[in-house]
């Protein structure tokens, strides 16, 4: 287990000690998010600091928990998005070799042809 780092922060205008193994800079980001919600509330509803206090923190968790179910949903959708990228450069890899078999191809080919009209081309000097 790590070591447990402990940063005095504000939050809605209190100092609050907070006390993690994640690092001073982390534990102050999520302080620092919290707080900007709770920011965010209290300018968007003009009656916030009236609501009784429990149905403030509830309101202040469905709303994080909002934001965490709209995080989890991007994440979600670029793995999809990786997926389908990932199965794409596959199809495009395997168009590639087969592409590049057909030149290889064409180009012993073109080779063979070579060599045929250099000896017609000999055969008929040496006549």
């Amino acid at each position: 287990m790590g070591e447990k780092n402990t940063v005095d922060v504000i939050i809605d205008g209190k100092i609050v000690r907070v006390s993690g193994t994640e690092s001073e800079a982390y534990l102050v980001s999520v302080s620092n998010y919290l707080n900007a919600k709770i920011t965010s509330f209290k300018k968007e509803f003009k009656n916030y600091r009236l609501l009784d206090e429990d149905l403030r923190s509830i309101l202040l968790q469905l709303n994080i928990c909002d934001d965490l179910f709209q995080e989890q949903a991007k994440t979600e959708k670029a793995e999809q998005e990786k997926e389908e990228l990932e199965k794409e450069i596959y199809s495009l890899k395997h168009d590639l070799v087969k592409s590049q078999m057909k030149l290889d191809g064409a180009l012993q080919e073109l080779e063979k042809a070579q060599k045929r009209l250099f000896e017609t081309e000999g055969n008929k000097g040496e006549k």
